[in-house]
């Protein structure tokens, strides 16, 4: 039999969820391939390596095993748990949130450098809040908005991704300068769906 082709490459986990008696389905956004689902075999035995590292918003390197359906975990070294962000409330709101976002709005696997860079930075601000998201445009230039201000952050994360995928942000989309209600309405328009995330941010 012949053994599967291996690869390697670091991601951070966007979701994980039971599937079958014992494996888990991680939904993964990787450095080396975009968006990605991979499939963690046995991984809620007690006696699993992979148990208790599979995370949701974890940074990770992974090792992966090609399948013809979903490509398997076969190891992996976290390297950044996001400690602060999973035990703050806010920071964990809006983890959800623009996981969510990065989910539904990229629909295949595809490697875009630019939003690696996005994602993992906007996870190091809501981990380390003091921290500045700067994030340079597909034509140049650079924005930079405190972690402090995590409203704004949310801003930039929505108009930034928009924009490496090739759509219109939302005030360019309207002409002006769009309600919270108008901008969401606008992603879920995109997303073909809800933004079920927004709820609990609008709770916190």
């Amino acid at each position: 039999m012949n053994k599967l082709p291996i690869y390697k490459t670091e991601g951070i986990i966007l979701k994980s969820a039971d599937w079958g008696d014992l494996d888990r389905l991680l939904t993964i956004y990787t450095r080396g391939y975009g968006k990605i689902q991979a499939r963690a075999i046995s991984a809620r035995k007690r006696d699993s390596k992979l148990n208790g590292l599979l995370q949701s918003f974890t940074l990770s390197q992974f090792l992966l095993a090609k399948s013809k359906t979903i490509d398997i975990i076969t190891d992996l070294s976290v390297i950044n748990g996001y400690n602060y962000l999973h035990n703050n409330l806010e920071s964990l709101g809006y983890a959800f949130y623009f996981s969510e976002l990065i989910d539904k709005l990229i629909t295949a696997p595809e490697r875009d450098e630019n939003v690696w860079r996005l994602v993992a930075r906007a996870f190091e601000v809501l981990n380390d809040p003091p921290k500045v998201l700067c994030v340079a445009g597909a034509k140049g230039g650079e924005v930079c908005v405190k972690g402090e201000n995590l409203p704004k952050i949310k801003v930039l994360f929505e108009d930034k991704l928009l924009e490496f995928l090739g759509h219109p942000t939302p005030r360019l989309r309207m002409a002006s300068q769009p309600t919270p209600l108008q901008r969401l309405n606008y992603l879920q328009s995109l997303a073909g769906e809800r933004i079920n995330a927004h709820k609990f941010l609008a709770q916190i």
